[in-house]
């Protein structure tokens, strides 16, 4: 598990231990191997499988969520994220997808979205402190400086030592300048590039429950044509 939710890292990894894996499926299990090497597209292939043999364990759909937005499959993996939501009755587990469905809505660039998500993901479970920083982050790019600084303000509220916490007191630093211009001013490195990267700096990934997402690095990311989905998932 990354460091999304250092807070509430040891409750979630018992609690998706406790899950079923739908491991009695040949493709289930293969899906979760190729998805442990960070192996999206063959993950994305054997999970497919997996449920047109009928496998219906919610924890499928997350998977294949997760692994659609790292190959940058955005409306896939929202697909996936609601169909894993309508499958689990386990609000532990809501709160963590719908937080993910946040998270990809900040990468679409539909901030208010996003910003709507990652609302109901902390109203249901209060660990998800970081939700604060991605909503401080959609209000960012919105150009809205009271309530970024309401946002990122909350996160130090809440975890003063958090892994975003230097980010944010120095962000604030700036921001609270009244002087700040949002077309003259940029808070982090990126927002000088002519592509400005929908992240921000040091941005956790999505909330994962295998142990995998916190190893990736940038080159495993690279975004799959539709032919080469369609092709893997045959």
């Amino acid at each position: 598990m990354s460091r999304v939710i250092y807070s509430a890292a040891a409750i979630l990894m018992i609690f998706f231990f406790n899950l079923s894996y739908g491991e009695t499926n040949g493709n289930y299990i293969k899906g979760l191997k190729y998805y442990s090497e960070m192996k999206f597209l063959s993950a994305i292939g054997s999970f497919n499988k997996a449920i047109e043999e009928g496998e219906k364990d919610p924890k499928i759909y997350f998977l294949l969520g997760n692994s659609y937005a790292n190959i940058e499959d955005y409306d896939r993996a929202l697909d996936k994220y609601n169909s894993s939501l309508e499958l689990t009755s386990d609000g532990l587990f809501q709160s963590v997808i719908t937080h993910n469905i946040g998270y990809v809505y900040f990468l679409k660039k539909d901030y208010k979205s996003s910003i709507d998500y990652l609302s109901r993901a902390y109203l249901m479970n209060t660990n998800l402190v970081q939700a604060f920083w991605f909503k401080g982050m959609a209000y960012y790019k919105l150009k809205d400086k009271p309530d970024t600084i309401k946002e990122w303000e909350g996160y130090l509220d809440r975890a003063p030592q958090g892994p975003q916490s230097e980010n944010i007191r120095k962000a604030l630093a700036i921001l609270k300048s009244d002087s700040f211009n949002f077309e003259r001013d940029k808070l982090f490195p990126q927002d000088n590039q002519t592509t400005v990267s929908n992240k921000g700096p040091n941005v956790e990934p999505l909330i994962d429950i295998e142990g995998v997402l916190d190893q990736l690095k940038p080159v495993d990311k690279g975004k799959a044509s539709d032919t080469q989905v369609e092709e893997i998932e045959k």
